[in-house]
């Protein structure tokens, strides 16, 4: 008599997809109007409280400029990481010149001819590494209207740590030397400079050079949980498979 087993490996496979399902999460932020925050003092790194950049395309044209920098909650007469406690809040915050050379870029970072034509409609601003957001983000809501005309507006993104910031209103484009200020909020303080920004249009892309935030340890939203649910699960029908063929070949 052939006995049918429930074996394993199938189940495994499963649980590894439940588990991956768990690491595609994404979240929607609300714009928060930069004019209304109240911040404290800026960090002062190698090159001073700013980062001057350039947005760089593959052939090493400039897209425009962007001028980076870190600040403290209000209240803070000096920002100093190593001096701050625990969980201190960290605003990010940029302005961005696309098309134009707005800035003296900080040494070493270059700064490479315009791209020709200028760069102009531009559709997004990108951050590729943004651990520890508590979920607060936005730009210069004035800024933004004089750029983009009435109804001016970005959606704001946050998934696997990248954060964008991409045009969805307005009834005009973001063209070359309109300059927009956006920010983000952090537990997570700058490690120093990283290539992890991006501009954008239908047809360029560039990255510069900005402050860049300390990683997080990499783990999997609710699989410590899934794991505690699945393990016992599992070796029941370990168990289970064993007692069930020792039958079969008594």
């Amino acid at each position: 008599m052939k006995i049918n087993t429930l074996s394993p490996k199938p189940f495994l496979s499963v649980s590894a997809l439940l588990l991956m399902s768990f690491s595609a999460h994404g979240l929607m932020i609300a714009p928060t109007d930069l004019n209304t925050l109240a911040l404290g003092a800026r960090i002062v790194g190698p090159v001073g409280p700013t980062v001057d950049s350039s947005f760089m395309n593959a052939a090493g044209d400039g897209l425009g400029d962007m001028r980076g920098s870190v600040a403290c909650p209000a209240g803070f007469t000096v920002c100093a990481p190593p001096a701050n406690p625990a969980g201190t809040l960290y605003t990010y915050v940029y302005e961005i010149a696309p098309g134009v050379d707005a800035f003296a870029n900080d040494l070493p970072f270059p700064q490479p001819p315009l791209v020709n034509p200028a760069f102009d409609q531009v559709t997004g601003f990108q951050l590729d590494l943004a651990p520890g957001s508590n979920g607060v983000a936005g730009f210069d809501f004035a800024q933004a209207s004089n750029a983009l005309g009435n109804g001016a507006d970005f959606q704001i993104g946050l998934l696997d740590d990248v954060l964008t910031w991409t045009v969805s209103g307005g009834d005009s484009d973001w063209n070359s030397g309109e300059i927009i200020t956006f920010f983000w909020q952090t537990t997570q303080p700058p490690s120093g400079p990283g290539k992890v920004y991006g501009l954008s249009n239908a047809s360029h892309a560039g990255s510069a050079v900005g402050p860049s935030p300390m990683r997080l340890p990499v783990t999997v939203p609710g699989s410590g949980l899934l794991l505690g649910m699945l393990l016992p699960l599992l070796a029941w029908m370990r168990r289970h498979e064993i007692r069930s063929l020792s039958n079969h070949r008594a």
